[in-house]
């Protein structure tokens, strides 16, 4: 029997996002459409989602040093 397994590029994705958001507050909604949401989170980082046909896609903007 096959197995599925997912791609070591998607578990990286998945622990940068959790690295971000996981014990941090949304701040506010920047911006909030259909296909796209950008978040401010309590630390001053910038997290964007955009929905493109059948891929959810995310950037992280880090706060000016």
């Amino acid at each position: 029997m096959k197995s599925n397994k997912v791609s070591l590029w998607l578990r990286d994705d998945y622990q940068m996002l959790a690295d971000y958001m996981v014990g941090n507050r949304v701040e506010r909604i920047l911006s909030l459409t259909e296909t796209h949401i950008i978040l401010l989170m309590e630390d001053n980082v910038i997290i964007k989602f955009s929905h493109l046909e059948d891929e959810l896609i995310f950037d992280i903007e880090l706060p000016p040093v």
